[in-house]
């Protein structure tokens, strides 16, 4: 019996983005599925680390300054990361990152900051919220700048065709 040859590297690479992109996806989705109450939180945080009752209070008004940074500073990244794995995403199945696709892969992550936030309103104790809409997509925009000035910088170091 002849054995055939293993696929190449590049192949076996390939499917890598499209599954982080749906990877991505879910953990978006499974995470706007669920909630995490503050007592639970202090309890899970005192069981993990051991930490005693006043170094416990310590921390709680330590969360209670930057919960909001944290938590929103969260919100900003997934999205961002979201938006460079779509993009990254329609590379791979168009072979080449244009403009258009990278508009387009900041169109799909801001509808998909939206229904996010709506999905969110029928999961009990949860909230969408206009807000972490807007943040969702600053962040959205921030990496979709980041691919534009990238891709149009790398446009300019191509020398021209004569």
């Amino acid at each position: 019996m002849v054995e055939a040859d293993p696929p190449p590297a590049q192949f076996k690479a390939r499917w890598i983005v499209p599954f982080l992109f749906g990877l991505w996806l879910a953990l978006i989705f499974g995470t706007s599925c669920t909630v995490i109450r503050p007592h639970e939180f202090f309890q899970m945080i005192a069981a993990v680390t051991g930490a005693g009752q006043q170094t416990m209070e310590s921390f709680a008004l330590f969360w209670g300054v930057v919960w909001f940074a944290v938590v929103k500073g969260w919100h900003f990244a997934e999205f961002a990361i979201l938006t460079f794995l779509t993009s990254a995403a329609l590379k791979w199945w168009h072979g080449s990152l244009t403009t258009g696709t990278i508009s387009g892969a900041m169109l799909f992550c801001a509808a998909f900051a939206v229904t996010d936030e709506w999905h969110q309103t029928f999961v009990p104790d949860r909230l969408g919220t206009v807000q972490d809409v807007l943040i969702d997509c600053l962040g959205v925009c921030t990496a979709g700048s980041i691919l534009l000035v990238r891709g149009k910088r790398n446009a300019q170091q191509i020398p021209a065709q004569e």
